[in-house]
């Protein structure tokens, strides 16, 4: 193997320690950059704790596509084809409203005269989904037939 005496080169020398530090190129405060320019390393060996879900923000009353709506109640004065009445709500403004899927599912029956809950959009507030049929408590829902 070589030794140190029958090797023919010496390691280079990459830097000078000047006796000063402060009087040094290396060390010159214009040489060096500062530290908020090197950024933390990327990796780290344990994942972040997990938030509290209290913490954690989310939008109020939005549906799943996000948009958020105004629930209104209202009387269903006209049967229209493919599942849409026209609705008048309790403000008295007079919307065309559809049927949810949830309601055809269920096959919940909606005639004229039913009180009903209806979704209306922000954007569009002349058009609404029927949610939920109320129920009649004025009489005559008893359910025996005689």
């Amino acid at each position: 193997m070589f030794t140190s005496s029958s090797f023919p080169f010496h390691t280079p020398i990459l830097h000078h320690h000047h006796p000063n530090p402060l009087l040094s190129p290396l060390s010159s405060p214009l040489t060096h950059s500062p530290s908020f320019l090197h950024p933390p390393p990327l990796l780290s060996l344990h994942p972040p704790p997990p938030t509290p879900s209290l913490l954690r923000a989310k939008p109020p009353t939005a549906d799943k596509s996000g948009e958020q709506k105004w629930v209104h109640e209202g009387l269903i004065t006209e049967s229209l084809p493919n599942g849409m009445f026209r609705v008048r709500l309790d403000n008295q403004d007079l919307i065309l409203g559809y049927v949810s899927g949830k309601i055809r599912k269920n096959f919940v029956r909606i005639l004229p005269g039913d009180r009903v809950k209806v979704e209306v959009s922000r954007y569009d507030s002349s058009k609404g989904r029927i949610v939920y049929r109320l129920r009649n408590t004025a009489g005559g829902g008893g359910g025996s037939i005689s």
